[in-house]
C-alpha cells in the first residue's frame, strides 16, 4: 500500500512538474501547490518554504519550487518530455472519465500534439477530435474511438 501511495506521488511530482515546465501551473499557484502536498504528507525543505512564500517574486518562487521537485524526485523535463508527459496526463483522465473524451482529445491536440510536430502516437486525438467537431450524429462513436486512444497511449511507449 505505502509502494502504491509513493508511486502515485511520483506521479504527481512529475505531472506538476511537466504542468510548470509548460506554465499551465502559474507563479500564483505554486504556494498553494505545495502547501495542499504538504497536506498530503510530501515533504522537504524546499517545499515548505514555497508553501510559505507570498508570491512577491515571481522568479524566486519559481526557483525553490524547482528546487522542492528535486527534492521530492521529480525528474528535470524539457518541453518535449513535459508535452508527453500531458499528454498521458490527459489521456489517463479520459479513461478515468475526470475529464470529457472531446475535451481530452482537444487538449491532447493542442497542448501536444500540434506543438510535437503530429507524432504518429498522437495523431488520432486529433483525427478524432476533428471528425467529433464537424459530425455532431457520430459523437457517442468518437467518444468511444477516443477512450481507446487514451488506453493505448497508456499502454504504449509513445
Amino acid at each position: 500500500m505505502q509502494e502504491l501511495q509513493q508511486l502515485t506521488q511520483l506521479r504527481q511530482v512529475r505531472q506538476v512538474r511537466a504542468r510548470a515546465v509548460l506554465d499551465l501551473l502559474a507563479v500564483e499557484q505554486m504556494p498553494t501547490w505545495a502547501a495542499h502536498a504538504l497536506a498530503r504528507g510530501l515533504d522537504c525543505a524546499s517545499l515548505r518554504e514555497v508553501a510559505g512564500m507570498d508570491g512577491h517574486d515571481p522568479r524566486q518562487v519559481r526557483a525553490v519550487f524547482h528546487a522542492a521537485l528535486d527534492e521530492l524526485g521529480a525528474p528535470a523535463l524539457d518541453e518535449e518530455q513535459a508535452r508527453w508527459e500531458m499528454a498521458r496526463v490527459w489521456a489517463r483522465a479520459i479513461v478515468e472519465g475526470s475529464v470529457r473524451p472531446y475535451e481530452g482529445a482537444r487538449r491532447i491536440w493542442w497542448g501536444a500534439a500540434s506543438p510535437l510536430g503530429l507524432p504518429d502516437a498522437l495523431v488520432d486525438f486529433v483525427a478524432l477530435a476533428s471528425e467529433w467537431e464537424d459530425a455532431p450524429a457520430h459523437r457517442a462513436a468518437y467518444e468511444q474511438d477516443i477512450v481507446q486512444a487514451a488506453q493505448q497511449l497508456l499502454t504504449s511507449d509513445g
